[in-house]
């Protein structure tokens, strides 16, 4: 028997849940941005209210949708925007789709991509170099690298190369998702800025075909919002708020997750009540409360409220 995990998976966002309409909105951002332009976004939600799983469904459609289609998720921003350049570049290289292009590359990338496809040491060097990791001295004389790991402008420079040569290939649409954009919030004030700054720089130089989408608390978009409101507008050119589902709502979501994990549960409409009661329809807080009711009551021909309600307010 399955548990009912509260942290998505590739393979549960599958599965979606959405009254709100919220991911069609979104494959229309995706949509426009294949037939040319760039764009950026931001998904604002609270906690467990499914940014994750939105984002993550998303790839899972655009990668349906799209057969030349490059998504890459980075769960985190990390202290820098290496964070998201180390998951880019491992996702192109690991893909072989750099190796596509290295001929439309400019340098050092093209020299640095060709020396990985001819393998050996000097393939081992440059991947270690690519991917924000130091190489050895000699390796970075010789082929002139400036300085002994990537730095953030470079990062920057290297993924709009990358992107651009990729789209000249027919590779598109690109999608880049950056979950919890609230973490800056927990990098030093100078720092922080210096972040923000270039993620502002890097959502005005992206390519076309290129879509930039971010997620965040509310309060963790008011800090970006208060600290760095440049980006803040540039990331404002699309706004889609995750919502708490209603008691109704909240029923239909227990009935086709149960029918997803392949669960039976006797859960009465009053269960149903408590459950919306007690997590306020909020979509994770629902899954943990049923996660709590399986492990209680699981096997079960009936379930009684009233110790649902004592199960619950000891654990939610």
């Amino acid at each position: 028997m399955r548990t009912l995990l509260p942290i998505p998976s590739i393979e549960d966002a599958e599965f979606i849940f959405d009254p709100h309409g919220v991911v069609e909105e979104l494959v229309k951002y995706v949509d426009l941005v294949a037939a040319g332009p760039s764009g950026a976004g931001v998904i604002i939600g609270n906690y467990g209210f499914g940014k994750t799983h939105v984002m993550l469904h998303l790839m899972s459609i655009t990668r349906r949708r799209f057969s030349n289609s490059l998504a890459v998720y980075v769960n985190s921003p990390g202290q820098s925007i290496l964070s998201i350049y180390r998951t880019f570049m491992s996702r192109v290289i690991e893909d072989g789709l750099i190796n596509r292009v290295a001929n439309e590359l400019n340098q050092p990338l093209s020299e640095l991509v060709s020396l990985m496809m001819n393998g050996g040491d000097e393939a081992r060097y440059a991947r270690q170099w690519l991917l924000g990791d130091p190489a050895p001295q000699g390796f970075r004389a010789k082929y002139g690298l400036p300085s002994t790991r990537v730095s953030d402008e470079l990062a920057i420079r290297f993924m709009i190369d990358v992107i651009n040569a990729l789209v000249g290939q027919g590779i598109g649409p690109v999608l880049i998702m950056l979950d919890e954009l609230e973490d800056v919030i927990t990098i030093g004030q100078t720092r922080r800025l210096q972040y923000l700054s270039q993620l502002r720089i890097f959502v005005d130089n992206l390519p076309s075909r290129t879509l930039f989408i971010a997620s965040s608390t509310p309060a963790g978009w008011d800090e970006v919002v208060n600290t760095y409101p440049a980006l803040a507008r540039r990331l404002s050119s699309f706004t889609v708020y995750l919502r708490p589902l209603s008691i109704d709502e909240t029923g239909r979501f227990i009935g086709e997750l149960l029918r997803f994990r392949g669960i039976k549960l006797p859960l009465s409409d009053e269960v149903v009540r408590v459950i919306h009661e007690f997590t306020e329809g909020n979509p994770g807080e629902v899954v943990k409360a049923l996660n709590l009711i399986l492990m209680e009551f699981g096997g079960k021909d009936s379930i009684d409220v009233g110790r649902v309600k004592e199960l619950l307010s000891r654990h939610v």
